[in-house]
């Protein structure tokens, strides 16, 4: 029996983190059996099929202490436009969402992509031309720097990296020149596809942005992440969790919803993840990027003092991107990770948009973000991010139970109803079937006897069975009952053949009425 389902609404709803404070909200903090959450009362009148409550409450999965904790990050960082998204790797569930700045810098708008392109464009290459991540690059002056000149390898070019340390250094001439060369617009552009980029990541999320190319520059810039795309910071995540073993996931964060009595309502179907990279790509990519945090632009972010890594054991797979932007104006800094690289469970997304000296990378603000996560007590291990999953766990248990509650306390009410109208309808025909006084009991016309079949007229009889048959203004039978028997065997027959007949009208101080009249059949055979 399927529970009544949710307004459509509430797959709309953004998370609390993400939205301008206002003086009619309605979340607030709940202790619920499987910790602090978050919960939104909405109004559920004009909701046709939930007639019967003035309200739904709608919980979150966003964890009200991490979110804090990501805040204090955002806060200390002294960080004024950044976004940070915090989920779980394997099924989208979304763990912390925190906006500093809901109005100038909204989350559900598309940023430039930056250098998270690289990471697309080396998918690409992995898997239209694996040789040419084999294959070592040539350039010359900045990897920073990308001219027309830059598109092809001059002989003079002394500077040489590998496909991995080009993507763990965001060099953008070789990565270029691998988009230029070695994948080209077509299979880049279908990648962007398959990674999901160019739809909606989430409800409420706009599908990322790709400008035209236009030459063999514009493409470079593209697959470099100089220019040409943009994502939001929930699609920037995604991306993140494609890296732990090649599946596309689709965020979430509506947890439960319930009407004003705690009934449970459903929720749309979440989708399977679906494959986008075989594993060994996944897997290439991820050990490619673990290099970015540990050797490559994150590194400084992700250690403390004394060259220590800041997470200890826990190794980081990640993506730095820095690009300008317009709107609104600065340099955006972009980190995507996931962690731990061994055996991914976290995935997150950062941006930060800076203006000036001071304040912490995107790299940093993930660095300690998930700092929060996995360690405590200055002691990091995977298992401290276990209270997050096993939250996740308790809490489906408790709703699945909550459904099965609602589906007996539900049947036991339709058995009560169905009992209920059983007997309204017993004694409704108990009714009908009341037998009256008549001016003169009702007489079969045209009735001669029984032409009893064989299997009946095999052995001696004698007894009665006593009918109350129902009959209309005008003696027509209505219906026929059983008031009384010693003749089992012959009660279906006779009463079939009863209700054939047709008698005197029934009538009461000369009038017809309708009414039942006690009908005697003595039967006899020898």
């Amino acid at each position: 029996m399927a529970v009544p389902e949710a307004p459509a609404a509430v797959a709309e709803l953004l998370p609390p983190g993400t939205r301008r404070p206002t003086a009619t909200a309605t979340v607030s903090e709940r202790e619920l059996a499987h910790g602090t959450s978050w919960v939104e009362r909405l109004d559920a009148r004009g909701t046709p099929h939930l007639s019967g409550s003035a309200w739904i409450e709608v919980e979150y999965t966003v964890d009200p202490r991490l979110d804090a904790e990501v805040r204090d990050v955002l806060d200390s960082g002294r960080v004024a436009l950044g976004h940070v998204v915090v989920m779980d790797a394997a099924t989208g569930e979304v763990f912390a969402y925190v906006s500093t700045d809901p109005g100038s810098f909204p989350a559900t708008r598309p940023y430039p992509t930056a250098s998270l392109m690289k990471v697309v464009t080396a998918a690409a290459v992995l898997r239209n031309a694996p040789g040419a991540a084999r294959r070592d690059c040539r350039y010359a002056g900045s990897p920073h720097e990308l001219r027309p000149e830059h598109l092809v390898t001059s002989r003079g070019w002394d500077r040489i990296q590998s496909f991995v340390r080009a993507l763990a250094v965001s060099n953008n001439q070789c990565f270029a020149r691998l988009a230029v060369h070695d994948v080209g617009e077509r299979a880049l552009v279908a990648e962007m596809q398959q990674l999901g980029m160019l739809e909606a990541p989430a409800a409420g999320h706009p599908a990322g942005v790709i400008d035209p190319v236009r030459g063999p520059l514009s493409l470079g810039h593209l697959g470099s992440g100089m220019a040409g795309s943009k994502i939001t910071p929930l699609g920037a995540a995604r991306l993140a969790a494609a890296l732990a073993d090649g599946a596309l996931v689709e965020p979430w964060w509506v947890a439960a919803a319930r009407d004003a009595n705690g009934a449970p309502l459903a929720l749309p179907l979440r989708p399977e993840p679906r494959r986008v990279w075989e594993p060994e790509i996944a897997s290439v990519l991820r050990d490619a990027t673990v290099e970015v945090t540990e050797r490559g632009t994150a590194r400084r972010a992700f250690r403390v003092r004394g060259d220590e890594p800041r997470l200890g054991p826990i190794r980081v797979a990640g993506k730095t991107g820095t690009v300008s932007g317009r709107d609104p104006a600065g340099r955006y800094q972009w980190f995507i990770g996931l962690a731990p690289a061994e055996a991914p469970r976290v995935a997150i997304a950062t941006v930060v948009v800076r203006n000036g000296p001071g304040g912490s990378s995107a790299a940093l603000v993930a660095a300690r973000t998930l700092e929060r996560v996995f360690c405590e007590d200055r002691r990091c291990t995977a298992e401290h991010a276990e209270r997050l999953l096993a939250r996740s766990i308790d809490r489906d248990a408790g709703f699945e139970r909550d459904v099965q509650a609602w589906q007996e306390a539900r049947a036991a009410e339709i058995h009560r109803k169905r009992e209920e109208e059983a007997l309204a309808r017993a004694h409704a025909i108990a009714a009908a079937h009341e037998v009256v006084p008549l001016d003169r009991a009702p007489r079969p016309i045209g009735v001669e006897g029984f032409d009893f079949p064989g299997r009946l007229r095999r052995k001696s009889v004698d007894g009665r069975i006593v009918l109350l048959v129902h009959l209309n203004e005008q003696g027509e039978v209505l219906d026929v009952r059983v008031d009384s028997s010693d003749l089992p065997d012959f009660e279906a027959f006779v009463t079939r053949e009863v209700r054939r007949w047709r008698f005197t009208p029934p009538t009461r101080g000369g009038t017809p009425v309708q009414a039942t009249a006690r009908l005697p059949i003595p039967i006899h055979i020898n």
